[in-house]
């Protein structure tokens, strides 16, 4: 496909959907915290709290500044924050960027006492530009149910693979070709995991999220069998 150009969002980001949980546990004080971040209104034609590119989020620095989004396009909507339940709050972006910026931005505005993310669904592909250009985040995830990565359970489930093995260096060995192996399997195509954002701070999400982006990149390109081994030996060869 590397003739089409790829879809895009306004704000200069490849069109690549990100899907944030929140566990709410105040779900008065979520709402009032809501109403008092200017860049977040309450859209009741859709049932949504949306985050504009307006007031406090001008500051986010995208590609495409807001200064350079022409004025009868603004403000144009960073996410959609839906509640589902009183304790499960979803926020859907249209770039990982975005998804990165978002969790910072919403910390530093919604007391963790109230809030916390959790997990994050990516889809992980890229667009033509040419499809719908309506088409919403919400489409795509709702679509389907997907289940939790939960990658200390995988970890675990390795151990337990080479726990018979007495020789230190063949526990080794084996370890590192299933791993090898595992690295090697398509990613699906909407898949979530477990964000640890209180714990080990931005830096692991926002890796994970390139890490996607790169291999969807290379999909696009036709190089169909590029997985996450392949950026692997990339980073490891620079």
């Amino acid at each position: 496909m590397d003739d089409k150009p790829i879809m895009a969002t306004l704000t200069g980001e490849y069109f690549q959907p990100v899907r944030l949980h929140y566990q709410v546990a105040d779900h008065q004080g979520l709402l009032a915290a809501f109403k008092k971040i200017r860049c977040v209104q309450h859209d009741a034609s859709q049932d949504r709290w949306v985050w504009l590119y307006e007031e406090e989020a001008k500051g986010q620095r995208f590609k495409n500044s807001y200064e350079q989004i022409a004025p009868n396009l603004r403000p144009i909507v960073l996410g959609s924050f839906f509640l589902r339940r009183e304790d499960q709050l979803l926020l859907d972006l249209r770039s990982c960027e975005r998804a990165t910026m978002a969790i910072l931005f919403f910390d530093r505005r919604i007391p963790r006492k109230v809030a916390k993310v959790t997990e994050c669904e990516v889809i992980n592909r890229l667009f033509p530009a040419d499809e719908n250009p309506k088409i919403m985040p919400h489409d795509l995830f709702d679509r389907q149910q997907t289940t939790p990565i939960d990658p200390d359970a995988e970890m675990q489930e390795l151990v337990d693979s080479v726990a018979h093995l007495d020789d230190p260096q063949e526990k080794l060995r084996v370890a590192l070709e299933e791993m090898n192996a595992r690295s090697k399997r398509p990613l699906p195509e909407i898949e979530r995991f477990p964000i640890h954002f209180y714990e080990d701070g931005i830096q692991g999400f926002e890796s994970t999220l390139r890490v996607r982006q790169m291999v969807a990149y290379q999909h696009w390109l036709g190089n169909s069998e590029y997985s996450m081994h392949d950026v692997i030996q990339e980073m490891v060869t620079r």
